[in-house]
């Protein structure tokens, strides 16, 4: 097994986390760690075994997966295998407040997929047909000429291509419906709903209840499990998610105070300020007057 993997292999610029490239693969690739980056695996033609820890998958043309860090995987029996890889870190590259987290897909094959594969639960759902494979293609292929281009402003091009990217695989992965599946695994992935329906109504009371309901899980299960998949309670997460955009409104609007409190949920603006302050470690006020 080879040793682990880190981003600075394939890139040497600190400020930009990201590479692509073009895979061809006609030999085995060895098992090996990602240890500091995720990676987008789109399958553009032939075929091979994807190992991932103990488990084993055939994966072909137009199969899309996300390998989190810490995941030992290799490809065997290759077939005339081309892969592009996409190596980046999720938090620098898709900001907290994008739409994008909007999605339930988003979170299906960006998150919870990754985290079921390290628990050797889950296997890959998304396979593009024809047409949008298609379209996958030329967009990876514009990411690629723009990538090697060393072009003035390829930094900002590459991040708008990536989120197009993101969110394009993300309206394509379709959850399934309870009678197509069953187990753990598909108890897990319902939370992608929840979660969606977290980031579009976090300006609103949430109960865990109604979460659990979502996910058609019980309370407690409901909370165990997001917490293992998103290292955080539901609440802390709408905290997070509140927190952000009252410091988007305080960036970018003349909003007072109490009005940035209450569009961003509050209805009572010092205990608005003393979790801003507990997040942010400024009040308001500091904050607003430090992006000036």
């Amino acid at each position: 097994m080879m040793g682990p993997m880190y981003l600075h292999y394939f890139t040497n610029d600190k400020t930009f986390p990201f590479f692509i490239q073009y895979g061809y693969h006609e030999d085995e690739v060895e098992m090996h760690i990602h240890a500091d980056y995720d990676e987008l695996v789109i399958v553009l033609n032939g075929t091979a075994m994807h190992d991932v820890d103990r488990d084993s998958y055939f994966i072909k043309k137009g199969d899309v997966f996300v390998l989190g860090n810490g995941v030992a995987h290799s490809y065997r029996d290759t077939n005339e295998l081309q892969i592009c890889n996409i190596m980046f870190r999720p938090d620098s590259l898709i900001p907290s407040d994008c739409d994008i987290r909007q999605l339930p897909g988003f979170h299906a094959l960006f998150v919870i997929e990754p985290f079921l594969t390290k628990r050797r639960e889950f296997q890959s759902r998304l396979s593009l047909n024809l047409d949008d494979f298609e379209n996958i293609h030329l967009l990876l292929d514009q990411m690629i000429a723009e990538y090697n281009s060393k072009e003035e402003g390829r930094k900002t091009v590459l991040s708008s291509l990536f989120l197009i990217l993101t969110a394009t695989l993300s309206r394509l992965y379709t959850l399934p419906g309870e009678e197509a599946h069953s187990g753990s695994s598909a108890n897990i992935i319902n939370i992608a709903k929840s979660v969606s329906y977290m980031e579009r109504h976090f300006k609103e009371e949430i109960l865990v209840e109604r979460l659990a309901k979502l996910s058609n899980l019980s309370t407690r299960h409901f909370t165990r499990i997001f917490f293992a998949t998103y290292h955080t309670t539901p609440g802390n997460y709408i905290l997070s998610l509140r927190m952000q955009y009252a410091a988007k409104i305080l960036r970018t609007t003349g909003s007072t105070i109490s009005e940035t409190a209450f569009q961003s949920g509050f209805n009572d603006s010092n205990y608005f300020s003393r979790q801003f302050r507990k997040y942010f470690g400024v009040s308001p006020r500091e904050y607003r007057k430090q992006q000036a």
